[in-house]
């Protein structure tokens, strides 16, 4: 999928379904992945919780400001 066929925003359920894929990604693509990163990955997949926990995080994103942004080092948005 290129980027110019990437919407500008999601609806919740997508952008979950998003950070679940790329954590997915991420433990398959890593030989020996870090146990902590698995237990996140099936914590993703099945904790009841998991959605009032998403809909915290989205919250605290949306309403913190731009010092705590964890996109703003290290990230190629251009690649």
């Amino acid at each position: 999928m290129s980027d110019a066929s990437l919407p500008d925003s999601l609806t919740l359920d997508q952008a979950f379904r998003a950070a679940y894929f790329m954590v997915e990604q991420y433990v398959a693509l890593e030989g020996e992945p870090d146990v902590g990163l698995i237990l996140f990955e099936q914590y993703l997949h099945s904790d009841p919780a998991r959605w009032k926990d998403w809909k915290s995080a989205v919250g605290r994103a949306i309403a913190e400001d731009a010092s705590t942004d964890p996109l703003s080092e290290n990230l190629d948005r251009d690649g």
